[in-house]
């Protein structure tokens, strides 16, 4: 029994912080200003269906942040990109094939439109109701 609770004391921590509030963050989202009212947003991170509902969150946020209501996705665009990173072993630094590890990360990446309103003809997305809802499934606070 004893053993049990030292387990679980151990690895605790490991769990608690892998939500997806931890993987929401500025680390994983960017994005670039193609015209006054045209962006693309990529997210980083997750699995799919995952990757591509945060990367919604960010274009919502987005949206609303420039004082738009409304936003139409006119391209879209999935995948997966190898990350390097350093070993974080101590003894990886003297070894004779100083490669860094490798690490697959899907990615989404939208080509979004801004719009004031809901648009007469065609599909868009209402900001306020994305951010609301997707907020609320993962739990993640403003």
């Amino acid at each position: 029994m004893i053993i049990r609770v030292a387990c679980l004391i151990l690895f605790l921590p490991l769990f608690v912080g892998c939500g997806v509030t931890s993987l929401y963050n500025s680390a994983n989202y960017s994005e670039t200003r193609l015209g006054v009212d045209l962006l693309r947003v990529t997210f980083r991170g997750g699995e799919p269906p995952l990757a591509g509902e945060l990367c919604l969150l960010r274009c919502a946020e987005l949206c609303r942040e420039a004082g738009y209501s409304h936003f139409e996705v006119v391209d879209s665009e999935t995948g997966n990109s190898l990350d390097g990173f350093a070993s974080p072993y101590p003894f990886h630094r003297h070894y004779h094939l100083d490669e860094p590890f490798v690490q697959d990360r899907p990615y989404v990446t939208k080509t979004i439109r801004l719009l004031k309103d809901h648009p007469e003809i065609g599909f868009a997305y209402d900001a306020r109701e994305i951010e609301g809802s997707l907020r609320r499934k993962f739990e993640i606070k403003k």
